[in-house]
């Protein structure tokens, strides 16, 4: 029993590493209070696909995006455990670094075919992300969840 519990950490750890480098290929940059909410509704997104919204919105969409985390909020904590090991064992590797809470690429890689690529809702609610500050976002997200 164990062991499968392990096996099952290390897939998960490893699906978010992968989510981890590809936001932060595409973004540059993103604060791990933010990284934690868009890793974990990128894999969502990716096994249960409910297009609620599209890359059309624009209007309130970083409220859209939250609000996708309403009653999931067992999952999410749950998740928060494997996206913090990853960012880790990301860190430790040097494929990032971490500067003021902010989380940076250093890897120069590219990936050709994602397995868990960002929606167009998802790019660009994270690209309005970053004109939010991380107690505002936080505060939306406890508010939604």
């Amino acid at each position: 029993m164990k062991k499968l519990k392990l096996e099952v950490e290390t897939i998960q750890v490893s699906i978010y590493c992968e989510i981890i480098m590809q936001i932060l290929i595409k973004h540059k940059e993103l604060s791990v209070n933010k990284m934690l909410v868009f890793a974990y509704l990128i894999k969502k997104d990716r096994l249960i696909p409910r297009n609620i919204y599209n890359g059309n919105n624009t209007q309130d969409i970083i409220y859209k995006c939250i609000s996708m985390l309403s009653g999931d909020y067992n999952e999410y904590c749950n998740s928060i455990e494997f996206i913090l090991k990853a960012i880790h064992i990301l860190n430790k590797n040097k494929l990032i670094f971490i500067e003021n809470d902010v989380l940076h690429s250093i890897s120069k890689t590219t990936v050709e075919r994602l397995v868990y690529e960002e929606s167009m809702f998802l790019e660009k609610a994270i690209e309005a992300s970053k004109r939010m500050t991380d107690k505002q976002f936080m505060k939306e997200v406890t508010h939604i969840v």
